[in-house]
């Protein structure tokens, strides 16, 4: 099951990996008060003549499948810094069964994964040859796309062919074929009150450590 998405997420566009770079915010609202609600949790598709800028900063969202706030045990250490950014320093160590609590998390894409088109993608009007580009992964083939001057919110992803096997093996209408670079941040509040950020996923997973709470 992917996580679950508040009605609003913002995505920053920063022209500059600086965090004094310039930032322009956009707001995609997922649920149109005009939607009935069959609608409403249907993918947001909006015109964009050019792929976003990178890196594209994705606030208030964690990697999906099983990941959701809540207070845990660490699997192992973790690097707790002050910030995400640039210039962050390092405030402690998370040790392995230490309590925590997961509070949200970001995604930073450096790079989009390139998608090629094999069979045609009716919605997204593309042929065999088009390539299109995928950004955050939200899980179970889950994603953001650009493609042909269109964005796709939260879209169905799963006719996908991983470039490492994974994803769709059957009926698949599109592979990736240069993989993308991205990383994420977790926002968590530590036993002693203090809040930081950790990269340290793995350590950090609540579908690894839910049985240890």
């Amino acid at each position: 099951m992917r996580s679950k998405r508040s009605a609003e997420w913002t995505v920053a566009w920063w022209g500059t990996s600086s965090v004094k770079g310039r930032i322009i915010s956009a707001v995609l609202l997922l649920a149109l008060e005009t939607e009935a609600p069959s609608q409403a949790a249907h993918v947001e598709e909006i015109e964009m003549a050019q792929p976003p800028a990178l890196p594209l900063i994705v606030e208030n969202i964690l990697p999906g499948e099983g990941w959701v706030p809540g207070t845990w045990k660490a699997k192992g250490s973790a690097l707790i810094y002050n910030a995400w950014t640039h210039g962050r320093h390092r405030m402690t160590v998370l040790h392995r069964g230490e309590r925590f609590t997961l509070l949200s998390g970001l995604c930073v894409v450096n790079r989009p994964d390139v998608i090629t088109v094999t069979a045609t993608i009716p919605r997204m009007r593309l042929n065999p040859g088009d390539s299109f580009l995928r950004y955050m992964h939200r899980g179970e083939g889950w994603a953001d796309f650009w493609a042909k001057g269109r964005w796709y919110s939260d879209f169905d992803g799963s006719f996908v062919t991983n470039a490492n096997g994974t994803g769709c093996r059957h009926s698949y209408k599109a592979r990736e074929t240069k993989p993308g670079r991205r990383a994420w941040w977790l926002n968590v509040r530590l036993s002693d009150g203090r809040a930081g950020w950790t990269d340290a996923l793995d350590n950090l997973n609540p579908n690894w450590i839910k049985g240890s709470n």
